[in-house]
């Protein structure tokens, strides 16, 4: 149980037609309606453009913790793709939610974050408390939402779910990000909360 995670994804643009090209290359789960934060437009409309709007999405498996690295590589080469004249038009924030928390991955350094690895950083913007996600001192202000909090905290009921089922002998979905390519493993619970590949 410890080792695994559910992969989430937030995803900013202008375009909502680009968007649904995105999220049509997904096994997407969960997908939160499109939010306006007024926060985040000045700073990323300067390369993106006016009227930036953002979803949140949960895919419908499960990743494992330490690869967390690796998806990030795997979104930043997605927001290339889709870039034109070297400017990004989908700005694509992956992380993970497990039993306790929120974790996103990011490429800037800030004081709150910890180092991963090969220029990744990463930091929790949730810790789950007296029943619901909350938010810490330095959480972003569209996280600190309370419609976005309850689409986070319905992502890790689900995932508890999954657990659970894994458990009874359900098989499982677990990715592997390679540069823009997502792979699907099926794999079963192990005696000690670990998964193994089906042969």
């Amino acid at each position: 149980m410890e080792l695994l995670a559910k992969p989430v994804m937030a995803v900013l643009y202008a375009d909502w037609n680009l968007l649904e090209v995105f999220l049509s290359e997904l096994p997407v789960e969960d997908l939160s309606e499109p939010f306006y934060f007024q926060s985040l437009q000045g700073y990323y409309s300067r390369e993106m453009g006016e009227g930036l709007h953002k979803v949140f999405l949960s895919l419908k498996g499960l990743i494992r913790r330490e690869d967390l690295v690796k998806f990030k590589l795997w979104t930043v080469e997605k927001e290339r793709l889709y870039s034109c004249e070297g400017k990004r038009r989908l700005n694509i924030d992956p992380g993970y939610v497990d039993e306790s928390h929120l974790v996103l991955a990011s490429s800037k350094r800030r004081g709150g974050r910890l180092y991963l690895g090969m220029g990744v950083f990463g930091e929790m913007e949730y810790l789950y408390v007296y029943g619901g996600f909350r938010p810490l001192y330095w959480t972003y202000t569209d996280y600190r939402n309370r419609q976005v909090r309850d689409f986070f905290e319905r992502v890790r009921d689900r995932f508890l779910e999954q657990l659970n089922l894994a458990r009874k002998g359900k098989e499982l979905i677990v990715y592997r990000f390679l540069k823009d390519e997502l792979y699907e493993e099926v794999q079963t619970w192990g005696p000690v909360g670990e998964v193994k590949v089906q042969s």
